[in-house]
């Protein structure tokens, strides 16, 4: 326990005593303020005022006359309705900074998470739709990891279903690609998605006797499902090729992934998703379908096609089921776009009706479209690789027009994909889930702005004290004295430092990336201020190597916040 939980128990249990409040009640109720020059904590006596039949501001005075401050806080004072409290600063400062410079290792949790992100279809490019659902779950990811959960990251492609029969399709009309890639895979899907159009509009005979192109899809995805051998390895070389150029991309991104495990892994398990069904009475025939009725909510479940084909939702049900029955999950995220939140509530419906009391375990983490994302040239179909590109062209730029003192020697490549990258994964990080997110390159790109090149910046900086700091002799001391960090701007950093662990449990409690990514932008901010007015050469050696060590805790947290976010700390800028 933290010195500063301490103080929060012992103060919990004064102002019960004086107030007559239920102990975990007062709890509850104590919060940060949001302006910390207002103190550590504060107790709003809105609920004590009800009980006292007073207003607000009387009871934050007359519970001040009653409390006996335990040891440790150093003041209480009412401020209108709140009874703010500021605490002994030395002992903070001490607690908090040793917590970090000599952390003890994270306790290893029995709980199992599993992450699904990311999930693009096999046979197509992965567009900048796919990015957000990547960058929200691989910070999920690394947060749980560091959490000390038993974390399983997959990657659920979408390697099964139609439209290899289009793809399919367009090679027996046009010929297979002689050197295949995925974008003349797409470029076949493309052709012969467009033909179906152009048949189904069609009035009269095809003058081209091409074939009912979607007969053929249609009939190719059945002969899969059946297990035929020219469909498994025309599907079966579609999906080579796909994830090699997949993999080349996540790697550009930082990303990885424990299980590539696509839709097609649970084809032999369909089965026995429609055995559970039927024995359990629920599947029926409606709307022209196969399913399970879930009620005027969630409405009928289309479970199968009326010819028997599988659909999202069947390979979705013996997916929970396999997880659940390989890994105990404790919890279940599906990192999918706010679009398919029926998608989840159905499969959660059935799961339930079969009985699977996991369904409660199962979170779909919803999240907005990215609007804006855009390169100089595109239309509205844009591949992720094009635009990393240009990403990184357009950060090379921005470092060189917007930082004036580069340093001799660094290779401003490696600088610009790390800019890159954090300025599009902040950008898409910083808002909550559920929020569109509007991308926009000068606001993405901007070194003195609310961005990822700042928090960089900000982490380099650092390097460059310890570095001007060992130049004149100063080197970090583990044993320097902390109590010499007395100034406003020293504490209120120390007071943002002390959030991190709870900023990162919040994260995950509740699935939410931009916690962590304003986190972070606070405290590169609480430094900034500090960095102004703390100065580490030419101060008496005491005070130097407690600035030292304050600076050295920063870019630790720091640090750590940007890697669990998925960008790269640069040591020089």
């Amino acid at each position: 326990m933290s010195h500063k939980e301490s103080l929060l128990i012992a103060l919990s249990r004064a102002l019960a005593a004086a107030s007559g409040l239920n102990e975990q009640a007062v709890r509850t109720l104590l919060t940060e303020p949001k302006n910390r020059d207002f103190g550590d904590l504060a107790f709003p006596c809105f609920t004590l005022a009800k009980t006292l039949k007073k207003s607000p501001p009387a009871c934050a005075v007359e519970l001040g006359a009653k409390l006996v401050l335990p040891q440790g806080v150093h003041e209480a004072y009412a401020a209108g309705p709140f009874l703010n409290f500021r605490f002994d600063r030395s002992e903070i400062v001490r607690d908090t900074l040793t917590n970090i410079l000599s952390p003890q290792p994270a306790p290893r949790r029995p709980q199992t998470v599993i992450v699904e992100y990311s999930s693009p279809n096999i046979a197509k490019p992965f567009h900048v739709g796919h990015l957000r659902a990547t960058l929200i779950g691989n910070c999920l990811d690394r947060v749980y990891r560091k959490l000390g959960w038993n974390t399983v990251s997959i990657n659920h492609l979408g390697d099964w279903g139609t439209q290899f029969g289009y793809v399919w399709a367009g090679c027996k009309l046009w010929g297979y690609p002689a050197e295949p890639t995925v974008a003349s895979l797409v470029e076949l899907y493309r052709r012969a998605t467009a033909l179906k159009e152009e048949q189904e509009n069609r009035q009269g005979p095809d003058p081209d006797c091409s074939g009912d192109v979607n007969e053929i899809a249609r009939g190719f995805f059945i002969d899969l499902e059946k297990g035929e051998d020219y469909a498994v390895d025309f599907w079966r070389r579609c999906v080579e090729i796909s994830l090699d150029y997949l993999k080349k991309t996540y790697q550009r991104l930082g990303v990885a992934f424990d299980h590539y495990t696509g839709e097609s892994f649970y084809s032999d398990k369909l089965e026995g998703v429609k055995q559970r069904l039927e024995a359990s009475g629920l599947l029926v025939q409606s709307q022209g379908a196969l399913g399970v009725e879930l009620g005027t909510e969630l409405g009928f479940a289309r479970i199968y096609t009326p010819d028997g084909r599988s659909l999202y939702l069947t390979r979705d049900l013996a997916t929970a089921i396999y997880r659940y029955e390989t890994f105990r999950f404790d919890n279940a995220l599906y990192v999918v776009g706010a679009p398919q939140a029926l998608h989840f509530k159905q499969l959660k419906g059935v799961l339930r009706a079969l009985g699977l009391t996991y369904a409660d375990r199962i979170t779909h983490v919803a999240f907005g479209h990215v609007l804006g994302m855009k390169t100089r040239g595109a239309g509205d179909f844009i591949e992720l690789n094009e635009f990393l590109d240009e990403a990184y062209e357009r950060a090379l730029d921005a470092y060189r027009s917007q930082v004036t003192k580069r340093p001799e020697g660094l290779d401003e490549s490696e600088v610009a994909r790390a800019v890159a990258l954090a300025a599009i994964l902040f950008s898409n990080l910083c808002r909550t889930n559920i929020k569109d997110v509007h991308f926009k390159w000068e606001h993405a790109l901007e070194f003195q702005g609310d961005s990822g090149p700042y928090l960089l910046y900000a982490c380099a900086r650092i390097n460059g004290i310890k570095e001007k700091a060992a130049k004149a002799g100063i080197v970090y001391n583990p044993g320097a004295r902390l109590d010499s960090l007395t100034e406003d701007s020293a504490y209120r950093l120390v007071q943002t430092l002390g959030g991190f662990v709870e900023v990162c449990e919040k994260t995950a409690a509740e699935n939410e990336p931009a916690l962590l990514a304003n986190y972070a932008l606070e405290l590169a901010k609480a430094f900034s201020q500090a960095y102004m007015e703390l100065k580490v050469v030419g101060e008496a050696s005491d005070r130097a190597e407690a600035r030292l060590a304050l600076f050295e805790a920063t870019h630790r947290v720091l640090a750590e916040a940007l890697t669990m976010l998925g960008i790269t700390p640069l040591e020089r800028m």
